[in-house]
């Protein structure tokens, strides 16, 4: 999840909460993750038949042809990835479906300020949204979570006694019929440690009075690709740790968290540097909310980015 800046007539400067994704062309450079520059080039791929699952109706397409295959309205489409395995994505209906969702999945795993060992009340949330200056049922602008986190958050609700609302039992049945999580013996579990989950939002009015449009839809996918290519891409992932703990000083990592942190996001460094890499290699600049700050302490957005596609890039990622 990542927070990013939507410039729009209604709303010059609203702050949604999203992952970066790769379907825009972004100032990563050739650097880039190679999921972006697949996705990037989505719209000019040429359509083939896709195949759907019958149990959930989830086409199977592959990432240079999932772009293209999103519907030019809202309404829930499901995807499976067939080149990048363990890679599915879901478009909810709208911005307030996916809030309902995800959004005490969200507070579980990641949010700042919120329990780790036991799932919230909606009213905590709304509390919460309200601090950072967002409206609850648009907490996350989009999503990215392995199958196992998701099985952990159902399992805190089962051990708890929570009663899941709508949007979490939907959620719960979609990952069941699409094979991706199943309940053995009272305990749910997680097909695959290498399963990841990632979802958009489909077009339309948010609820602050946002518009997601197509472009903001791009700029939310290519930021949950840049999710993806951490999870699934162990050497990327490691050059990403490694220039957070090598390269970067020690104030320009207390300033990127302090950032982070005042976005709402957990400060620790299983958060912070994952979000780090999506924003700074993923996330289209007008979008970034991540911004220079002069003087001693302070850092260079665009002198960061340039090292960490250095890094990665002479890492092979």
């Amino acid at each position: 999840m990542t927070r990013y800046r939507v410039f729009s007539e209604v709303a010059t400067s609203a702050v949604l909460l999203f992952a970066c994704v790769a379907t825009i062309a972004v100032a990563a450079g050739p650097q880039a993750s190679n999921h972006a520059a697949d996705a990037s080039r989505a719209s000019d791929a040429r359509p083939v038949p896709a195949a759907v699952d019958d149990d959930t109706g989830a086409v199977r397409v592959p990432l240079a042809q999932l772009a293209a295959a999103l519907a030019p309205d809202a309404r829930v489409q499901l995807f499976t990835v067939t080149d990048q395995p363990g890679l599915y994505v879901m478009q909810a209906a709208s911005l307030e479906q996916q809030g309902a969702m995800f959004a005490r999945v969200v507070a579980l795993l990641e949010r700042r300020d919120m329990p780790r060992d036991r799932v919230v009340s909606a009213a905590a949330i709304a509390a919460h949204a309200r601090r950072f200056g967002t409206d609850p049922t648009g907490l996350t602008a989009g999503n990215n979570f392995s199958t196992t986190e998701l099985t952990h958050f159902f399992e805190v609700a089962r051990e708890q006694g929570v009663v899941l609302n709508q949007g979490e039992r939907t959620l719960q049945t979609i990952l069941v019929r699409w094979r991706l999580i199943r309940d053995e013996q009272g305990i749910w579990k997680a097909a695959s440690p290498h399963d990841f989950l990632i979802t958009i939002p489909g077009l339309g009015r948010a609820p602050g009075g946002e518009t997601i449009d197509a472009t903001v839809r791009a700029a939310i996918l290519s930021h949950e690709l840049g999710h993806w290519q951490y999870f699934s891409d162990g050497a990327y992932a490691h050059a990403c740790r490694a220039f957070w703990w090598q390269v970067l000083s020690y104030e320009e990592r207390a300033e990127l968290t302090r950032q982070l942190e005042n976005l709402g996001y957990d400060p620790s460094d299983r958060i912070v540097i994952d979000e780090m890499q999506a924003y700074l290699l993923h996330t289209p600049a007008r979008y970034m909310p991540i911004i220079d700050t002069p003087g001693p302490g302070g850092i260079d957005v665009a002198k960061v980015r340039t090292r960490l596609q250095e890094a990665v890039a002479k890492a092979g990622g």
